[in-house]
């Protein structure tokens, strides 16, 4: 019983802390399934305004790039490559959407981010956005951008999501 004693303060620190690491290591993890899933698609065409958590979202209008292009060599692709833009409109709701963007291939197998400067050399439209902005008071421009590689870009969909609402997402097709 003297041992069980002495070291009381050490087993509460453990029974205390062991499941605390074990939910913390593991619910990045979780997250990251979630977000993987392919959840309840709302699926929108260019021109269709979708609602998905209180705001309004459309599809404006998006292009592609090819890298063998001047407009591709340009942008500094990778041959083999094209460059995938879709520009959204958003009207938030009472509370301003945060989101995420991902561009999938026609069977939804494949994923992409938005590229960065390493991808391609782009800017925004004026009067466009890079991010769902949390603090909009009215309706903006949303422009993203992705590399992919050519046989993707036949019939990809912009993948839209916000992590409270997965998964609910939606599915532009561009």
């Amino acid at each position: 019983m003297s041992w069980l004693k002495s070291n009381r303060w050490a087993l509460l620190a453990l029974v205390v802390l062991a499941p605390a690491a074990l939910v913390v290591a593991l619910s990045a993890g979780w997250f990251d399934y979630v977000e993987q899933q392919n959840g309840r698609p709302i699926r929108a065409v260019a021109g269709q305004t979708v609602e998905y958590g209180g705001s309004q979202f459309s599809l404006l209008e998006s292009y592609r790039v090819d890298a063998d292009t001047d407009r591709g060599q340009a942008a500094g692709l990778r041959p083999g490559t094209t460059l995938v833009s879709a520009t959204i409109g958003v009207t938030p709701g009472a509370e301003p959407p945060s989101c995420s963007v991902e561009l999938t291939d026609a069977s939804g197998e494949r994923r992409w981010a938005e590229a960065t400067f390493a991808d391609a050399d782009v800017t925004n439209a004026d009067g466009t956005e890079s991010y769902c902005s949390t603090d909009a008071e009215g309706p903006y421009r949303l422009q993203v951008f992705f590399v992919v590689p050519d046989d993707a870009a036949e019939a990809p969909e912009l993948r839209f999501s916000r992590l409270d609402l997965l998964p609910d997402l939606v599915l532009f097709e561009l």
